[in-house]
């Protein structure tokens, strides 16, 4: 209630006369009997009203009761000026500000304990010895106990410590309990709580987790920190949405090394070389047309995922769509034209002819000098003949066998990458093969 003059806001069990607080609705009802019998008339007329509001409440189909209830409350209105008059507006108060306070206080006391044991937490799992004598050290050092020489009492439970109900202690804030109050928290979900980036693995279920596999904790700890990781998982937690997006996003990233590769390939198919055949060229392509067709999947699911039209999400589902769509277009479907057999056969003989000419090149530049040096050295000097070497025992010739099983190999996989450095190593081996070849008489 307010004041007329000051506007200062009343609360209590008030006198509407003398807006004095009367404390309990006994004392106000005496107060007003005895100060205010001018007022007797209506507060008799409430009274009636009340009776008979309460009959009616009572036995709903007593119609008669009802209308005698709808007249008495008509003349109480009609009697009374002061419950025709109109009532104005008393001062209004928010309590928004009152309640954000209380809300930032509480907040801020369960953040700063949190806080604190995400941090003992943090120490007890880092460097946790694995014999139980030296953790239970390692645990008393980060965490002091608690004496519990005079405590008789589980404080959880209220039951009585014995040789069969030991006392325990919670490893984050010490206090002492016995073991049916004691929760015990997977020592893995631990470090992937105070470390989210650290490789989560598969924890046992709740009831194998004990003393050797997790820490004990009171209750209040463990609720602290199983809240701390529920608001990691929903903060991590992706839509779907999100995870096919991401999925997208890898087949681009596959997609891109292998447009790549396949123009490499197709330039080596043209510049006449070995490294690659079109049976590797088209199964590239193929692989690039399968990472197209994902892309354009995906994309078109996000595009349809349900939103509000115009809204922001919306704008962004239809951008996505159109970027992948653009990037199958201009990428991925623009691939060079592979050459034909016959092209490529013709490319390929042309450039062996190129070959056998610098090898007779180098075979008779080779002879001139060999001459030359035989004239030098004189006819007191006897030549030493080299010792022809059997092909089939030729170590040049059992790695190259080797290497060809390799590249057979990472043909199937469509390995390609692997393929060019294998054929590398194996044109190395075919030139030092030839310059053996050379050397021979």
């Amino acid at each position: 209630m307010a004041t007329a003059n000051d506007e200062e806001i009343l609360e209590g069990f008030l006198c509407p006369i003398c807006k004095a607080d009367l404390k309990s609705a006994s004392q106000l009802t005496s107060h007003f009997e005895s100060l205010h019998q001018e007022e007797q008339d209506v507060l008799r007329s409430l009274k009636e009203i009340f009776g008979k509001a309460k009959k009616i409440i009572l036995n709903n189909e007593d119609s008669d009761l009802k209308e005698t209830f709808d007249r008495a409350l008509k003349f109480s209105y009609q009697e009374h000026y002061y419950l025709d008059e109109e009532q104005t507006v008393g001062v209004s108060r928010s309590s928004t500000d009152y309640l954000k306070g209380v809300r930032s206080a509480r907040l801020e006391r369960y953040a700063t304990e949190t806080n604190k044991l995400l941090i003992r937490l943090d120490k007890l799992v880092c460097n946790m010895p694995a014999e139980p004598a030296q953790r239970k050290l390692h645990e008393q050092e980060v965490v002091p106990w608690l004496d519990g020489s005079s405590v008789k009492l589980c404080p959880n439970c209220a039951k009585t410590f014995n040789l069969t109900r030991r006392k325990h202690h919670c490893r984050l804030c010490g206090s002492i309990l016995c073991h049916d109050c004691s929760m015990f928290l997977d020592i893995n979900v631990a470090r992937t709580i105070v470390d989210p980036s650290a490789p989560q693995t598969s924890s046992p279920p709740e009831h194998e987790i004990t003393e050797k596999n997790g820490l004990r904790l009171c209750e209040h700890c463990f609720n602290l920190i199983e809240l701390r990781k529920q608001v990691q998982d929903t903060r991590n937690a992706k839509t779907i949405l999100m995870t096919a997006y991401e999925q997208m996003r890898s087949l681009m990233d596959q997609a891109r090394p292998a447009v790549a590769m396949y123009e490499k390939m197709c330039q080596s198919l043209f510049d006449g070389e070995t490294t690659y055949n079109l049976t590797d060229v088209n199964a590239m392509r193929g692989r690039i047309g399968k990472l197209a067709e994902g892309i354009d999947l995906l994309s078109k699911q996000i595009a349809t995922f349900p939103t509000e039209p115009g809204t922001r999400q919306a704008r962004l589902q239809n951008a996505i769509r159109q970027a992948a769509a653009h990037y199958i277009k201009e990428d991925l479907l623009s691939l060079r034209k592979l050459p034909t057999e016959a092209q490529i056969e013709e490319v390929r003989r042309q450039r062996y002819e190129r070959a056998e000419k610098q090898i007779a090149l180098e075979r008779s530049r080779m002879a001139r000098e060999a001459e030359r040096r035989d004239q030098l050295a004189g006819p007191s000097v006897t030549r030493v003949e080299h010792s022809r070497v059997d092909d089939d025992d030729n170590p040049l010739l059992e790695q190259m066998n080797i290497i060809r099983g390799y590249i057979k190999e990472a043909r199937k996989e469509l390995k390609f990458e692997e393929v060019a450095i294998l054929e590398a190593n194996l044109k190395e081996l075919k030139k030092e093969y030839h310059l053996q070849k050379l050397s021979q008489p």
